[in-house]
């Protein structure tokens, strides 16, 4: 390993614990780092000096090394070595003065320079630079603010006489903190979130740095905050703008699972260090008795991903919210009746109706639940929303629907040539035992979800709608229907004249804080000249499999 190479990774080491290194050079430090052990070993040393320095050589890295003795072994070294590679300065040999005739002439004085005034010089300033990061780190003993309790929920802290309250500022040091049960969030100033579940220790290392001795955390790491690192007592995590849980239980074994982005998981000490890239969708595990990395399986729902302490929710799954459960009458988080459906005259109804068809000529608010705005039939111009958002281009059908809309609807319970039929698609169900979906019978229906009344109530961001369409293989009539999505009356996905059984579509809409109505719609697709000889109403058997909002945090300190 030659000097170019050791001072790349000595400048990438510096700018990695500053937070200033740029996704390529960290690329590189990793590439370099795994393929030269020495560089390995080099960037191990620096890591385990600057832990000492910062850490106080007693986290996480276990050895007897003082913040004094490291700084002095260091400073020293370093004047050894210039001593010793100093390239010599060359004095020169004065000459003698002749006397001055003229008093008006000024006398041009040539300063003299020794080789030990320069040394004197870099001793001083190595002294100065010494003495203030001395002061530095010995204030650090004191600590600093660098995180925020943001929220907790049915928190039950130890040793700690008063109730830790929202808004408690933690600081760097000495101060280990035990949550026996519950769940506490914390909001870094640099913008990364930790949420960790109790029982859990842990202890604020550095503005970028969390010590976990046992527990879980899941850790949100932004852009402008990568390299934040979760230290457990055998391994670091250093992430590159993630989303990942870290786990360390008390036999000295580390989980990690990532969910979003990338990390470094770094095992073992001095000339030992093991690291390695784990991405998202991957999980490893750091065993404590031969510190061992191996792969696991990834597990969605492990962790405490948030939590909502005025709702009493919280979320172990992603940020999803599922719109077929709040067509049953739900929440959205699985709190829904597979009875429930939808009726164009009664709103919501568990009676069994059978076979008759209804004509339905206006918009029907749903007063009854918060997130569903109302339910119409699409006939050509057609209003939407309650607040008179108006789609003009549903094609002109016949205005009548022979069935319910549901959600979730349980296995068999659709009846068709005296037969009990199950929404299936790959022989993966959709029923309230299977994947969830909206099922539209006999196509010629429309509902309108409240995206503002959802965001108030769960005090997320809506990022997207996604959802997959098709039509159910019941038998082999023939079908021919049309697909819709809108935004405030406006179109953002179609599905025309569509006949495929079987067949699911994805489905993919960005939705911004200022869209107010998200709008589901399917209608047949028949040539009104004709309309008795074309009608498919009832064998169109529309489904949106799996349709949920992709919901996204609020930064924890405006909530």
């Amino acid at each position: 390993m030659d000097e170019k190479e050791i001072s790349k990774i000595t400048v990438y080491t510096l700018k990695l614990v500053e937070q200033t290194i740029g996704p390529e050079e960290f690329e590189e430090l990793n590439s370099i780092l795994s393929a030269n052990p020495d560089a390995a070993r080099h960037y191990n040393s620096l890591m385990m000096m600057i832990s000492n320095f910062q850490d106080r050589g007693k986290e996480i890295v276990y050895d007897e090394i003082t913040i004094e003795g490291a700084l002095k072994n260091a400073f020293w070294k370093e004047m050894a070595d210039y001593e010793r590679t100093a390239l010599a300065v060359e004095i020169s040999k004065e000459e003698p003065e002749k006397e001055d005739k003229t008093l008006t002439e000024i006398r041009k004085i040539r300063p003299k320079v020794s080789k030990l005034s320069i040394y004197s010089l870099l001793l001083c300033s190595a002294t100065l630079i010494f003495v203030i990061a001395y002061a530095h780190l010995i204030s650090m003993r004191h600590g600093i603010e660098v995180a925020t309790l943001s929220d907790s929920m049915n928190a039950k802290w130890a040793d700690i006489a008063s109730p830790v309250e929202k808004g408690t500022r933690l600081v760097t040091g000495e101060k280990r903190w035990l949550l026996r049960e519950g769940y506490a969030e914390l909001l870094f100033d640099n913008q990364a979130r930790v949420v960790l579940e109790g029982p859990a220790e842990f202890k604020i290392l550095a503005e970028d740095r969390i010590g976990l001795s046992f527990g879980k955390v899941y850790a949100t790491v932004p852009k402008n905050a990568i390299g934040f690192s979760v230290y457990t007592p055998i391994a670091k995590i250093i992430d590159m703008g993630t989303e990942f849980g870290v786990e360390a239980d008390l036999g000295g074994n580390t989980q990690l699972h990532v969910f979003e982005g990338r990390t470094v998981l770094l095992v073992g000490q001095n000339d030992h260090t093991i690291n390695v890239k784990v991405s998202a969708g991957q999980a490893r595990n750091a065993s404590g008795s031969t510190q061992t990395i191996t792969e696991i399986p990834l597990h969605e729902n492990y962790f405490v991903r948030t939590f909502d302490s005025t709702q009493n929710i919280v979320w172990r799954q992603p940020l999803l919210l599922d719109l077929a459960d709040i067509v049953r009458n739900g929440n959205g988080l699985g709190t829904g009746n597979s009875q429930m459906r939808l009726n164009y005259i009664k709103g919501f109804t568990t009676e069994h109706r059978g076979g008759e068809t209804l004509i339905a000529k206006n918009y029907l608010p749903i007063k009854s639940h918060p997130f569903i705005d109302g339910i119409f039939i699409p006939n050509g111009r057609t209003v939407v929303s309650s607040r008179g958002d108006v789609f003009e281009d549903f094609l002109i059908t016949s205005g009548v629907h022979c069935a319910d809309l549901f959600g979730n609807p349980p296995p068999g319970m659709y009846y068709l040539d005296a037969q009990q039929r199950t929404v299936q698609f790959n022989g993966q169900e959709y029923s309230e035992r299977g994947k969830s979906c909206i099922f539209m019978p006999g196509s010629n229906h429309g509902i309108t979800f409240d995206l503002d009344a959802i965001r108030r109530h769960y005090n997320l961001k809506i990022d997207r709608f996604t959802s997959r369409v098709g039509l159910a293989d019941f038998d082999d009539k023939r079908c021919n229907a049309n697909f819709y999505v809108l935004v405030d009356g406006q179109l953002r996905y179609s599905l025309l004249g569509y006949s495929q059984k079987g067949v699911l579509n994805d489905v993919s809409v960005k939705l911004e804080d200022t869209d107010r109505f998200l709008t589901l719609a399917t209608s047949e697709n028949v040539d009104q000249i004709d309309y008795m000889a074309n009608s498919t109403l009832r064998e169109n058997f529309c489904v949106f499999a799996e349709p949920v909002l992709v919901l996204k945090r609020i930064d924890s300190m405006q909530r």
